[in-house]
């Protein structure tokens, strides 16, 4: 298996106020999500934040993941996007290792 396969390019989406270094947070967060995973074929993540204040958790972080064949999703939503970021890592981490056990 080569490098590109079990480290594909992550594919990101964002709306709303989110900055490149947020977006290089997220990036960080899911490779070390997935850093013991084999067989990634692609990752897609979402970051959005909704500028409403009487949102509770106007932050969103989520990842869709090719793995092993499978579709894995995970998501958080939070007051700001660096908590939605790091609860994403650890719900993708989880995830992850669950199926890699099975």
């Amino acid at each position: 298996m080569n490098a590109t396969r079990e480290r594909p390019e992550i594919r990101f989406l964002t709306s709303g106020d989110v900055s490149a270094h947020e977006r290089s947070a997220a990036e960080r967060a899911v490779r070390e999500a997935l850093s013991g995973a084999r067989d990634v074929t692609s990752v897609q993540v979402t970051l959005s934040v909704v500028n409403d204040p009487s949102l509770p958790r106007p932050a969103l972080a989520q990842a869709v993941v090719e793995l092993h064949g499978r579709r894995v999703r995970a998501q958080a939503a939070a007051p700001r996007i660096d908590q939605a970021v790091g609860m994403l890592r650890e719900r993708l981490a989880i995830r992850a290792t669950s199926l890699q056990a099975s």
